[in-house]
């Protein structure tokens, strides 16, 4: 009956949440929506589609989902190839987290809380409306600490199996997964000591399940490897190559970089300002309290090891890996979303602190219990109601993607153009130029176009390019490499027109080609 509920409940706000955020215009306000659509879509639909088109930077999953919708063209213009599969990851979160602290407590009001935490949060809502690969993590997350409890539980077999599979797929959505991972590993290795499964001696079984997890997840890990090998002669393209986000971020100026005191401040305003100061400390509290009455159980550990996620970000903002801004700090704000992440932990260890208050059957203790829980229902939805009031600019990570919308407006009307006023192959960089490239995808010749793009680099007019229409970005100081390789030569005034001149873009037709 719960289930059933939750089920229904769940799948009323996700659609409800869909539709309010897309009336407000911020399902593709990240730029990073874009290129998950825009991978998809490449995949099927192009000038050049295959399995290729993954690219070995961004881990391929997501994209494997969005190609099987994408190459419709209103599903993958509205965004919602990709957004249905974070609304579903967002059911199955909801679930999966009631699941867990009812396996964890046995208390049915502890699993809906849990459940509310996640559920109301507004960020969390507008995630999973977008085709961001954030909320499939989390699903992802939740199952798998949801079949390890299961297992520490009932010590059945197929339940750690079912755990490394989630984490072999996890490794294939985001590189935090990868630290969630090791950390569940270390989950694995601890029940066995609890269990008393032996390691050297006996029937070697604790070994056996350690090996066992390690290598349904490590292969998810081996496999990617070996895509990045394949395609671009280097394992490790995903770490070291170009659009990496340590290239990306390595000429950013960012404050928290070598600074660990700074890191540290600029995750924590983060949570506070996508889950809130007293969700959080509710959240500490119940993790304090189930660390000393579970004396560091498998259970809390299988809890904490959620929390990895949050840490390895937190890394990657004194690394200098990971880009993030906060108005406290910075001015501005950028990537808050990362900081999502810690509703999990959070939701898990509220849902056991509500499990902590006596269930004697007592008027009194009931009361107590059942009031406990509203407050924490009405502190994890408490964002609705000022974004409906202003909005929904309220919602911090709707705001952030409102406000990266508006930065792109000319790039949306250079795109607009190409697709109204040309015809033919369009020759374009679509790192940094996503708006442009978005409504003429199927056109484009660009940096994933492997021979044809340094074809048509060197000599747009070579039938083995057959370019038809140019676009370059000509920021002072920050130009691409269409503009480095052709603008001023010889060859691009010969063959071709310039039709389009804005502050950041020219446009040039082939001179046969339609006015």
């Amino acid at each position: 009956m719960d289930v059933g509920a939750l089920l229904a409940l769940a799948l009323l706000a996700s659609v409800a949440a869909y539709l309010w955020f897309r009336d407000l215009g911020t399902i593709l306000g990240y730029k990073d929506a874009l290129s998950h659509l825009l991978i998809g879509r490449r995949v099927v639909v192009g000038q050049h589609p295959g399995f290729g088109q993954l690219g070995g930077i961004w881990l391929p999953l997501p994209h494997l989902l969005i190609s099987t919708l994408a190459w419709n063209g209103d599903l993958y213009t509205s965004g919602l190839a990709g957004s249905v599969f974070s609304m579903l990851a967002y059911v199955a979160t909801v679930l999966g987290l009631y699941g867990a602290v009812r396996v964890a407590t046995r208390d049915r009001l502890a699993g809906w809380v849990a459940a509310a935490v996640y559920g109301l949060n507004p960020n969390a809502l507008y995630l999973q409306s977008t085709p961001m690969g954030e909320t499939l993590m989390y699903a992802g997350i939740v199952t798998a600490v949801l079949m390890m409890l299961l297992w520490y539980r009932t010590g059945l077999h197929r339940y750690l199996m079912l755990a490394a599979v989630c984490c072999m797929l996890l490794v294939l959505v985001r590189y935090e997964a990868w630290v969630f991972s090791l950390a569940l590993l270390l989950v694995v290795v601890h029940v066995c000591f609890v269990k008393g499964h032996p390691f050297f001696s006996g029937d070697f079984s604790g070994q056996a399940y350690v090996l066992v997890f390690t290598g349904y997840a490590a292969l998810g890990v081996l496999l990617w490897l070996i895509w990045d090998l394949v395609i671009f002669g280097d394992p490790l393209a995903w770490l070291t190559g170009q659009y990496t986000s340590i290239d990306q971020t390595r000429d950013l100026e960012l404050s928290q970089v070598a600074d660990l005191r700074v890191s540290l401040q600029t995750y924590a305003f983060a949570i506070r300002d996508t889950i809130g100061l007293p969700l959080a400390l509710c959240g500490a509290a119940g993790m304090v309290a189930m660390a000393w009455r579970e004396r560091l159980s498998p259970v809390f550990t299988t809890f904490l090891a959620t929390a990895a996620a949050g840490a390895f970000i937190t890394y990657g903002l004194y690394s200098g890996a990971q880009p993030m801004r906060v108005t406290e700090i910075d001015g501005d704000l950028y990537n808050l979303r990362m900081a999502v992440v810690m509703l999990l932990p959070i939701a898990l260890f509220t849902g056991y602190a509500v499990s902590l208050v006596p269930r004697t059957g007592r008027v009194l203790s009931s009361a107590l219990r059942i009031a406990g829980a509203a407050v924490l229902v009405v502190l994890a939805g408490a964002g609705l109601a000022s974004a409906s009031a202003s909005d929904g600019r309220s919602v911090i990570t709707s705001l952030e993607a409102s406000q990266a919308y508006a930065a792109y407006q000319q790039e949306r009307r250079v795109g607009d153009f190409v697709e109204d006023h040309t015809t033919g192959r369009v020759l374009i960089e679509s790192f940094a130029n996503e708006w442009v490239v978005f409504p003429n995808q199927e056109r484009v010749i660009y940096e994933g176009s492997d021979q044809t793009w340094k074809i048509a680099l060197k000599d747009p007019a070579d039938p083995r390019a057959d370019i038809d229409v140019i676009v370059m970005r000509t920021t002072e100081g920050n130009t691409d490499a269409v503009e480095k390789n052709l603008n001023h030569r010889p060859v691009l005034t010969t063959h071709f027109r310039r039709v389009l001149k804005t502050d950041d873009f020219e446009v040039w037709q082939r001179k046969d080609g339609a006015p």
